[in-house]
């Protein structure tokens, strides 16, 4: 004779149970939305450590960087630009031409170019100075002068310019950076002047590898250059770190200039040619590029966000003046 197993009989929580169930589960909602809303990144107005903050307080979070309006730039304190004439024979006549670059705008390519237009042979000098962007040096043989007010008239002209984040990544690399070869003479005198012109101790500044003095890492370097523009004293930067609007433009707008051109222009070398001689052959029309730094250290740029805010910043004024110009 089979005994039959004796199941145990479903029981269901009593109504008191569930109601317990459903306010433990609401309180769980409640607790998980409370913390994810204060772990989530947001946007939060702290200054930074006391002695690296600049003179407004800036808002940042992991994924978003919100920086303060740049003010408008001091006029005041802008040295006062430098162009070059350029005074050439042909036969009885001389022709006189304009030509302006800014540091860190190809001005070693352009020089290269222009010496190689004039005088017909490469620049073939020691690598001491007279440099050869001095144009009014015995090694021009005096065809340069250097102007402090341009009057065009109907003398030509040639200006060059540049990215500007493209410029201002290439001034790092080889005046304040910490890596690799740079130009140490300049950097030993151009940090201390970058940090006392943005208000910053020396003491954020780091040990370069190679060389004396100080140098900078990207986000010290950035962090000045953006305080420095926060009050408006752009005008007082070293020639490598000033907008390219508050040079060879700062009288003279684009429009003025017969050429306005970037040493990456397919006949930029043509366009320099024109301007000088009043006439252009027509061959080898690019120029060649000569760079201080490796194509490895300039395609290794890696920037936070907060120091991608701080380049944007800095450059936009130059990317909203000149336009298409940089096309």
């Amino acid at each position: 004779k089979t005994s039959a197993v004796k199941m145990p009989s479903k029981s269901f929580p009593s109504t008191k149970t569930l109601s317990l169930y459903a306010l433990s589960f609401c309180c769980g909602v409640l607790i998980y939305s409370y913390n994810r809303e204060l772990y989530t990144p947001f946007v939060l107005d702290l200054p930074l450590v006391s002695y690296f903050n600049s003179t407004v307080n800036e808002s940042f979070a992991p994924a978003e960087v919100i920086l303060p309006p740049l003010p408008p730039f001091k006029s005041s304190t802008l040295t006062k630009p430098t162009a070059w004439t350029l005074t050439v024979s042909k036969g009885t006549k001389k022709r006189k031409s304009i030509v302006c670059y800014c540091a860190k705008c190809g001005s070693t390519s352009i020089t290269n170019e222009l010496y190689k237009i004039v005088f017909g042979k490469p620049w073939d000098y020691p690598l001491t100075e007279p440099w050869i962007q001095e144009l009014d040096s015995t090694r021009w043989e005096g065809l340069g002068k250097k102007v402090r007010k341009i009057d065009f008239g109907k003398t030509s002209s040639f200006a060059v310019i540049r990215d500007p984040k493209e410029r201002i990544m290439s001034a790092f690399r080889s005046k304040v950076g910490c890596q690799g070869w740079n130009d140490f003479e300049d950097r030993e005198k151009i940090v201390p002047a970058l940090l006392r012109l943005a208000g910053l101790p020396e003491k954020v500044a780091s040990k370069p590898q190679y060389g004396s003095g100080l140098c900078l890492n990207k986000t010290v370097y950035l962090r000045a250059l953006f305080m420095i523009h926060e009050q408006g004293l752009q005008g007082k930067l070293n020639d490598h770190f000033l907008p390219q609007h508050l040079h060879c433009f700062r009288h003279a707008p684009p429009s003025k200039w017969t050429v306005v051109t970037t040493v990456e222009s397919p006949k930029a070398r043509c366009d320099l040619e024109l301007v000088v001689l009043g006439k252009s052959a027509g061959k080898n029309c690019s120029l060649i590029k000569t760079h201080g730094t490796s194509k490895k250290a300039r395609t290794s740029e890696a920037l936070s966000a907060i120091d991608e805010a701080r380049l944007d910043a800095i450059t936009r004024k130059e990317y909203q003046f000149f336009g298409s110009y940089l096309n």
